[in-house]
């Protein structure tokens, strides 16, 4: 069966279940757009909540600071009089301020005509406290039902009560400025069900009344067990179904309410469920014949790219795919063209890596041969009886010098397996960089003064200490001298220094030789590259060596948490600055840290 039979009998075979399963889904959606909006609701009457909590806490922390003073001092003092008489010029909403002693009578007011709050919501709130040994909220309408006044006390800790009592315009004023939908009402009761606080959307101003829009029997029962909930009510105001978002106020006994209609909140769900049925209807048809279309263009598509891929397999490394168009098959091409090109540059990289394997074979041959050579030569002549004492010496040292370059040639060698298999892992401890400079420039002593070179040091006495490990760093700041003296004529000068910042050392290996063309700085620290210039002492195109010295110090100083730059202009000479960081002792490093965050504290 060809891809147009396959593609007709696929659009069969999934007509039939598409149908349940997108039912199915209708039904599942519907499930979650109604959880997730009644998600939504949650969230916004737990903001209004959080809002008239933090509003409510705000008027806390005023009586709370009154209540600590009158526990300290008597209450009748004028201190506490002026200090009442101050909250109140702060807090416009503030009708009056009270201290009462432990059985509920005055002690101190402001202003001092006040109305006397009555015995039984007096015998409330001082209940209320005693329960819950903590503050109380409750409300008032005693002066105007359409005005409900709110009422905060809040204990004094040698007995009594601090009071104010708090217009209810306040709280207008916090939810007055949120913009609501047309029929969404906001609303705050109290823990009798009476309405603090009603507005519904487009509405200018709030409105209280005596009725809430549900009573307060349908919200204890979904509130018993949690602080925000849910329910679908009609108001008995308004007569409008809500879908109604419940919040209590955590300790006040007040409660939030978001009431948005049911008809507003599920109606855009319901239309898009709809959609959503009429429109995967109409691409169930429209895939009968776009399954033509899409097996027409599959299928010549399909035999271009095997036309591309035969020559490939040919041998024909130019093959590549003709544009297919977009989507999955464009794609297709496009991943088949990249394949081909990769190839391409993979057998041309072979073959320039087979070349540069015969050019290192050719190299490390080179590298091993010359110095054993003259190895050989010196021990014959350590074996004639007519060779002078001081020439034996000479020798002797020769032998060692050669023997120590080709251990570190070796150990290039060995340490380039263990980096590229991933294990090589220098050890980190304190080293005297003074000393090893010392050590290295007096291993290269005997060669630079019989190339005619002068090699001399600038290390001030006392440097810090450097985090690295000792043999590596030996070996850096030798291939580093070494390569001076490659590329120093005679008559030339090698410099090594040394200088600490506060945080780092730098070690400078300075000549005055040949220099590095500008063309090759940007490759002298990749592995095998040889700079094409000879080296001074040479006749060569190209330096001897196998192009590792300074890709192997590269990678060490870097795993040494350092960094090596070069400084080259030809004709005039070459520097290499190593930068590495000092060694920090963990327990210097702690005190000093100690010492640092005692000054911070008696700076500040």
């Amino acid at each position: 069966m060809g891809i147009r039979g396959k593609l007709l009998l696929l659009a069969i075979g999934v007509a039939v279940p598409l149908v349940v399963v997108g039912a199915l889904d209708l039904r599942n959606m519907w499930r979650l757009s109604r959880s997730q909006l009644t998600d939504s609701v949650k969230q916004q009457v737990e903001l209004a909540s959080v809002a008239l909590d933090r509003w409510l806490i705000d008027q806390k922390r005023g009586l709370d600071a009154i209540a600590a003073l009158a526990g300290d001092k008597d209450t009748r003092t004028p201190i506490i009089r002026e200090y009442l008489e101050n909250v109140l010029q702060t807090r416009p909403f503030w009708l009056d301020l009270r201290i009462t002693n432990a059985a509920g009578t005055t002690l101190m007011a402001q202003p001092t005509r006040r109305e006397i709050l009555s015995n039984a919501l007096t015998d409330y709130l001082v209940s209320q406290m005693r329960e819950r040994d903590s503050w109380a909220v409750a409300t008032d309408r005693t002066v105007d039902e359409a005005r409900p006044i709110v009422i905060i006390a809040v204990p004094i800790q040698k007995g009594g009560a601090v009071i104010a009592r708090i217009d209810g315009a306040a709280i207008n004023q916090l939810f007055d400025s949120i913009e609501l939908s047309s029929q969404v009402v906001i609303s705050v009761v109290d823990s009798n069900g009476r309405v603090l606080y009603r507005r519904r959307g487009f509405e200018a101003h709030h409105s209280a009344t005596s009725e809430g829009d549900i009573s307060w029997e349908p919200r204890s029962s979904v509130l018993t067990n949690d602080r925000t909930n849910v329910i679908e009510l009609t108001s008995p105001i308004d007569g409008i179904n809500r879908v109604y978002g419940i919040a209590n106020v955590r300790e006040s006994g007040l409660v939030a309410m978001i009431g948005i209609p049911s008809s507003t909140l599920y109606e855009p769900a319901r239309q898009r469920l709809i959609r959503y049925a009429f429109t995967g209807l109409i691409a169930l048809l429209l895939a009968f014949g776009a399954a033509l279309v899409i097996e027409r263009s599959i299928v010549l598509s399909v035999r271009r790219l095997r036309a591309a891929a035969q020559r490939l397999g040919g041998g024909d490394l130019t093959a590549r795919a003709p544009r297919l168009g977009g989507g999955e098959i464009g794609d297709l091409g496009d991943a088949f063209n990249t394949m081909a090109t990769q190839i391409a540059e993979r057998e041309e990289r072979l073959t320039e890596l087979d070349r540069l394997k015969s050019e290192f074979v050719s190299s490390v041959s080179h590298e091993l041969k010359t110095p054993l050579t003259t190895i050989k030569l010196l021990a014959h002549l350590l074996q004639r009886r007519d060779i002078a004492e001081e020439d034996k010496l000479d020798y002797s040292k020769t032998i060692a010098i050669e023997c120590d370059r080709q251990i570190d040639f070796v150990g290039n060698l060995l340490d380039l397996s263990r980096i590229e298999s991933g294990a090589y892992k220098p050890r980190k401890t304190s080293v005297n960089i003074g000393e090893v400079i010392s050590s290295c420039v007096e291993v290269e002593r005997h060669r630079v003064e019989s190339l005619g070179l002068t090699l001399t040091t600038d290390v001030p006495s006392g440097l810090s200490a450097v985090s690295g490990d000792v043999e590596v760093l030996r070996r850096v700041i030798r291939g580093l001298i070494d390569n001076a003296i490659k590329y120093t004529p005679e008559g030339g000068r090698i410099k090594v220094s040394a200088r600490e910042t506060e945080n780092e050392m730098a070690i400078r290996v300075s000549d005055t030789g040949k220099g590095i063309p500008e063309s090759d700085l940007p490759h002298i620290f990749s592995k095998f590259y040889r700079v094409a210039d000879g080296p001074a002492h040479s006749s060569g195109t190209a330096a001897p060596g196998v192009g590792l010295g300074l890709y192997l110090a590269q990678y060490i100083v870097s795993q040494l948490d350092g960094q090596i730059n070069v400084e080259s202009k030809q004709g005039v000479g070459t520097t290499f600055i190593v930068t590495l960081p000092l060694w920090i002792d963990e327990e210097t490093d702690k005190r000093s840290q100690e010492v640092t965050h005692v000054k911070a504290l008696v700076g500040s």
